[in-house]
């Protein structure tokens, strides 16, 4: 599709880590156990939102698109994880329908399935990690 880019800068006074993608900003910190301040949501955290806010965007596209009445979609989301990343992420959708629940619940499973979020978590992603010099 395209090309997407994201910066990120640890903020000296506090550890913080401040996230920049087209002039908006997210800000990420540890638990107070790892020396973060804990007034902001952890970067797995960020993951699972990320998650829930695509498929909430999909599913609002979509519906029309396949004659399924979605007036408003909550999602509860929670993941067990490691250091090696999510072992399971469980999602509970909440669908206001006049749709009979049969269909809407085939309808969210064929939405998590276009997902961008939730395919690049199911993928063989390569990661590159280059060194470059920085500017002082």
């Amino acid at each position: 599709m395209g090309v997407m880019s994201v910066t990120t800068h640890v903020r000296p006074e506090d550890l913080a880590v401040v996230a920049e993608a087209r002039g908006y900003g997210l800000v990420m910190d540890q638990s107070k156990k790892n020396g973060g301040r804990e007034d902001t949501m952890k970067p797995m955290e960020v993951v699972l939102a990320a998650l829930g806010g695509c498929i909430s965007m999909v599913a609002r596209g979509q519906a029309p698109l396949r004659n399924i009445d979605v007036r408003d979609i909550g999602l509860d989301i929670e993941g067990d994880y490691t250091a090696e990343g999510f072992q399971t992420i469980r999602i509970r959708a909440e669908v206001a329908s006049s749709s009979p629940r049969e269909e809407v619940e085939e309808f969210l499973h064929f939405v998590e399935s276009i997902c961008p979020v939730s395919n690049s978590l199911k993928a063989d992603v390569r990661i590159e990690v280059v060194m470059r010099p920085k500017n002082a």
